[in-house]
């Protein structure tokens, strides 16, 4: 700790260290709305930036552990290069320790994930990585390479014969209930386009399942969540407060545990369960098999 540091601040960061321990790892916004549910901090913009200086301060002197934090909005692209064939031997043989054969594909069921904000895909890296989806996050209305990415994948999983369910978490506020049903019709449309057939034609591959999984206004009052006021500004408010009332909450503000063990819960309920551990055993013998190749051409290398 800074020899100077206001008492607040240091307050501030026991308690943020208090539910990173239980939570990890969180965006800065979800540490933020998890803060005001606890009544440390109000749920404004100062305080928000309070929460992030404050987190800024103890990563770097090591109160708190950089993974604990995730941040998805500023990614990094690098190239691969190698010096010699022995290198890349040895980078085989380390990659095929964590190979994994898709189970998905001896499931009667695909599952995609699509979370309304990019910055959660961070949060939400440890499901997606347990179960080995494919997790995208279409922000706005207007991720048209997004939708047709989507759609070719589940034509795909549909003419596998599966049934597709796409997993949605979204905000709950009027363009968050409203980008849910609009994003459904715009990947039917899209995969019409796919299947080359008239627009939202009726075909048993169009027969899609979008299913919400957070966020819903009940989780308002179970979780104690800091609610939002509608957004007159927003064309779809007259509607929503009208069917819903006048509070609104962010995706974010959901405890990150109960985001994932919901996650969770839905995909397991979707799996063949002896499949998928069939599935274990074959992956088992596949990288046993690629490890060895591995070997052979890392000594080919040292030659």
């Amino acid at each position: 700790m800074a020899q100077r540091e206001w008492e607040s601040t240091s307050k501030l960061i026991d308690a943020a260290i208090g539910i990173l321990r239980r939570q990890w790892p969180m965006t800065i916004r979800q540490l933020f709305y998890a803060l005001v549910s606890a009544v440390i901090i109000e749920n404004c913009l100062r305080d928000y930036k309070r929460v992030s200086r404050a987190m800024t301060i103890a990563r770097h002197d090591d109160r708190v552990d950089f993974d604990w934090i995730v941040d998805r909005s500023r990614p990094t692209y690098n190239a691969d290069t190698w010096s010699n064939l022995a290198q890349v031997g040895n980078y085989m043989e380390r990659t095929l320790k964590s190979y994994r054969r898709d189970r998905w594909q001896d499931q009667p069921a695909h599952c995609s994930l699509i979370c309304e904000k990019d910055a959660l895909t961070g949060s939400l890296e440890p499901v997606r990585e347990e179960y080995g989806l494919t997790l995208r996050a279409l922000r706005g209305f207007d991720s048209t390479t997004g939708v047709r990415e989507v759609a070719d994948e589940f034509v795909a999983a549909g003419q596998d014969g599966k049934r597709v369910v796409a997993l949605y978490l979204g905000d709950w506020d009027p363009s968050g209930e409203c980008m849910e049903r609009e994003l459904r019709d715009r990947i039917v449309a899209a995969m019409c386009k796919v299947l080359e057939m008239p627009e939202y034609a009726s075909h048993p591959l169009l027969d899609i399942e979008m299913r919400r999984v957070a966020i819903f206004k009940d989780d308002i009052a179970k979780f104690n969540l800091p609610p939002l006021k509608v957004k007159n500004t927003d064309s779809r408010a007259k509607k929503f407060k009208r069917k819903h009332g006048n509070m609104a909450v962010e995706l974010d503000a959901l405890p990150a545990n109960e985001l994932r063990d919901r996650l969770r819960g839905v995909i397991e309920s979707l799996i063949d369960h002896r499949a998928w551990d069939r599935a274990g055993v074959v992956e088992e013998a596949q990288r046993a098999t690629c490890q060895r190749y591995a070997g052979l051409l890392r000594e080919l290398g040292q030659r």
